[in-house]
Formats: C-alpha cells, sequence, structure tokens
C-alpha cells in the first residue's frame, strides 16, 4: 500500500484534518509555527511526495505506527512509483532470500521454511521461482508439515503462486488447520493494518474488543480482499470483515 494512502488512513482515524496532523508534525518536531505545513501534508497524501526520513520519524510518533513500516512502505515507492508491490521492486529486497528458499523447496529441504514466519514480500517472490516439483513439496508440506511455522509458509507460498492456480487448498487449510490460520491472519492483519505483530495477534484472536477501530480495520481488510496475488490474504480479510461487520458504523465520532 503507497506511503500516502497509509498516512490518509491513519490521519482519519484520529480523526485529523490535514491541517491538523500538520500542526501535530509541527509540534513534535518542536517547531509549532513552522513545517511541514497543510500543502506538504496533501502532496504526501496524493502521492506526489513521498515523506523522507526526517518527517517519517514524526509521522511514526504522532499516527502511532511503526518506523519500520513507514520506511517500509516509502522505500517500495521510491524503488517503483508506478507499480507498488511490483515484482522487480519486492526482488531488490527479498531476491537473496527468496532464491534460497526456492532452491531449499526444490532440493525438498523444509528446514529453512520450519525456523520463522516468511514476509509476504518474500513469499511472492520465491513464489514466482517456483516449479510444478516445487509447488508439490509445498503442498505436501502445508498438509503434514511437522510444525505450524512451516505449514504457514508453505501455504503463504502457494497462496501467492501466479495464476492463483492453489488458492481451493490454500482456503481449506486456513478454514480447518487453527494454528496455520492464526499465524496467517496476524502476518496479513500486520502488514494490512500497519500494527505491531503482538498487536496483530490481538486483534486476529479478539476483534471485538477493537470495536473503536472496526471503521479502520474494515477500510484496510476490504482493500486486501480484493488482493489478486494472494489467495490467504483474501481469505483472512473475508473473515475479519465478516467478524467486523456489526460493529462497523458504530466507531466514536
Amino acid at each position: 500500500m503507497p506511503i500516502g494512502q497509509l498516512i490518509r488512513d491513519l490521519r482519519l482515524l484520529k480523526p485529523w484534518t490535514q491541517t491538523q496532523l500538520a500542526e501535530q508534525l509541527a509540534i513534535c518536531a518542536g517547531d509549532p509555527t513552522g513545517a511541514p505545513g497543510r500543502d506538504a501534508v496533501k502532496r504526501w497524501e496524493t502521492g506526489k511526495v513521498i515523506p523522507g526520513r526526517h518527517w517519517i520519524g514524526h509521522l511514526s510518533r504522532v499516527l502511532g505506527v511503526p518506523v519500520e513500516q513507514l520506511e517500509a512502505e516509502a522505500t517500495l515507492d521510491r524503488v517503483n512509483r508506478r507499480a507498488f508491490l511490483g515484482l522487480s521492486a519486492l526482488a531488490v529486497t527479498h531476491g537473496a532470500l527468496a532464491t534460497e528458499m526456492a532452491a531449499s523447496i526444490a532440493g525438498s529441504d523444509p528446514v529453512p521454511l520450519a525456523q520463522v514466519q516468511t514476509t509476504h514480500g518474500a513469499d511472492i517472490v520465491t513464489a514466482s521461482l517456483t516449479d510444478k516439483a516445487a509447488t508439490a513439496n509445498l503442498r505436501r508440506w502445508m498438509l503434514d508439515g511437522d510444525v505450524p511455522i512451516l505449514r504457514v509458509n508453505a501455504a503463504g507460498i502457494l497462496a501467492k503462486l501466479p495464476g492463483q492456480g492453489q488458492a481451493d487448498q490454500v482456503a481449506r487449510v486456513l478454514a480447518h488447520d487453527a494454528e496455520v490460520r492464526h499465524l496467517y491472519m496476524t502476518a496479513v492483519t500486520s502488514r494490512v493494518c500497519a500494527v505491531d505483530w503482538t498487536t496483530a495477534g490481538r486483534i486476529a484472536s479478539q476483534p471485538a474488543a477493537y470495536a473503536h477501530r472496526a471503521d479502520f480495520l474494515a477500510t484496510r481488510f476490504a482493500r486486501e480482499a480484493l488482493n489478486p496475488r494472494d489467495a490467504g490474504a483474501r481469505w483472512c480479510s473475508s473473515v475479519m470483515l465478516r467478524e467486523l461487520s456489526p460493529m462497523i458504523g458504530r466507531s466514536p465520532a
């Protein structure tokens, strides 16, 4: 998601006008009557300008979002302004890791995928390198892997295969494997809603506890429910929308 759209969504959650956000940033920067000004906020939100590191730090503090998330969004915007999250942009960041992962999958070695949950970007690049034989290995690990991390990583890569040929099987696993579902749901929530892993896990497990943020969360999941390259994210987002639907429109003004 472009950083400008993220800034706008988080601003509206407060809810602040562009002028109010600019005022909060100026106070945070120690110059209440100075920069950045409403025009700068408008340029950020419309994507005409990407905020620099100085303002990203202040945006993180004022909007309550991890600075790493904003920096990652800004970096990807700079790499490819016209194709956010395009494969070429992701390969710059995740290419080496994805190549190693693809080699281990092709060699029927599940160990690298059983160590730590992989990222959305790494999964997309790995999926682009996965052939028919490797897909069979991933399918077997998704269904019968010894540990949840292996199963969710296999599901994450299968969910992003070009053509979405494994979408139905990934959905069935998410529906019936509670451990994989929780890990996948947490990852999607953290990425889509720009929250830390712990908070994402809580939202995924108890969405009713975040009724005060239902409108914001529903907006983010509604967009992700249409993600054409991640069947797992579509499924998780649809489930979260179902859970949040009774609370939509009841968030405090």
